[in-house]
């Protein structure tokens, strides 16, 4: 396609029709003559085009266009850090004619910087990166992530920290791909998807690969505070590594002070599983801190017979609890497919004294978990100072995949 048929159909979305228009002068908005075009409702980013008001880079294209405008980005390899310090949308445009790739040369830390409190979409891009994060937000940040995929040697695909003193961020990861530099979960990366701090989160529906310690995490506040939520819903993740496929816990090792989080992470329908057969994969659910959900996940072989005790969880498909001195968490665990996972697949934290709701999990065999359980399947193991989970009954056969809700 030309470089005049983009800016043509860029002009087209945001020309005003103009039969039956009012002409009345009261209602017709000043021309902007401003340097650049700045202040435009849509821009194209071309590098190849002269037209007036098409800009050369994805950089250029976010400084000309206008808060909750659109910056539409043709087909190519733009090798700049992005700071978007606006609200808008940024979209790749004409994915038959090749992908929008976003590839920093190496240096920064962060290749897409949010740096505004707007609303911020970012679609259909593919993002190369050599930092440490791929996206990142800090403070009451608002950011959707659809449709890209995000590749790199990194500390995180996508990350929003949210510690600031007012203001709650959100942050949605949908039907996007995330991969770390290998399917080795032994690369000491931090993850594909970060949510931590006062964040209302919506990971959904997303592949992520080879995220080295783990694939999704779920973080409450450094000091402890604030309300963290999350919807976990439909990813599928693998090779995810030692902290978790994912992770629901703090930035603090040991806490220090009173633990005053509040908040609900729902883990539905995710699929967990360690191909590599790696020893270093030590938990599919690692869930330490808050309450929740987890129902209709299948977690299948990712605990190795080799895996390894950690400082804060011991191996288990799912682990619930703390081994640091942090409170109980109040899960309900059911409908899941718990399946050919060594050592355990539901330990309980010697700091559980309440009964876990384990009730209609299928265990890998008809007769039931075994270890506090009475049959052969995945063992269901209580540490000392836990109470054991109430897993009767149990499913027979596989329920996961079904719309049951009886065993």
């Amino acid at each position: 396609m030309s470089n005049r048929s983009w800016t043509w159909i860029v002009l087209a979305s945001v020309l005003p029709v103009a039969c039956g228009e009012s002409s009345d002068p009261a209602t017709i908005s000043r021309p902007s003559f401003a340097a650049g075009g700045v202040g435009r409702p849509s821009v194209l980013v071309n590098p190849n085009s002269n037209d007036n008001g098409t800009a050369k880079t994805i950089q250029a294209g976010i400084d000309m266009v206008a808060s909750g405008g659109k910056v539409f980005v043709v087909p190519g390899t733009y090798t700049e850090a992005i700071v978007i310090d606006k609200g808008l949308t940024l979209e790749g445009i004409g994915s038959e004619n090749g992908p929008v790739i976003v590839a920093p040369a190496p240096g920064p830390d962060v290749a897409i910087e949010i740096a505004t409190t707007g609303a911020v979409v970012i679609r259909n891009l593919t993002l190369h990166h050599g930092g440490f994060v791929g996206v990142r937000g800090l403070g009451p940040v608002d950011v959707t992530v659809e449709l890209a995929t995000i590749s790199g040697p990194s500390r995180g695909g996508v990350v929003v920290i949210n510690e600031a003193p007012t203001g709650r961020a959100r942050l949605a990861v949908r039907n996007s791909r995330i991969e770390g530099p290998t399917t080795d979960p032994r690369i000491s990366t931090q993850g594909g998807i970060t949510a931590r701090g006062d964040v209302d989160a919506a990971i959904e529906r997303n592949v992520i690969r080879g995220s080295g310690v783990t694939c999704i995490t779920v973080l409450i506040r450094s000091d402890l505070g604030g309300e963290t939520n999350a919807e976990v819903v439909d990813n599928d993740l693998d090779a995810c590594g030692e902290a978790g496929g994912v992770r629901i816990g703090s930035p603090v090792g040991t806490p220090t002070r009173p633990v005053t989080a509040t908040g609900v992470v729902n883990i539905v329908g995710n699929r967990i599983r360690n191909s590599p057969g790696s020893c270093a994969s030590r938990t599919g659910i690692n869930w330490e801190v808050l309450g929740g959900r987890a129902e209709r996940n299948s977690i299948s072989g990712y605990v190795q017979a080799c895996a390894s005790p950690g400082p804060r969880a011991l191996p288990g498909a799912i682990w619930t609890g703390s081994r640091v001195g942090y409170p109980q968490t109040r899960p309900i665990i059911r409908f899941n497919d718990v399946v050919g996972n060594a050592q355990a697949g539901l330990r309980i934290g010697p700091n559980m004294s309440n009964t876990v709701d384990a009730s209609c999990n299928y265990w890998g065999s008809p007769d039931g978990p075994s270890g506090v359980g009475p049959g052969s399947g995945d063992a269901i193991v209580v540490e000392t100072g836990g109470t054991a989970p109430g897993f009767m009954p149990f499913a027979r056969a596989p329920i996961a995949g079904t719309q049951a809700t009886s065993c």
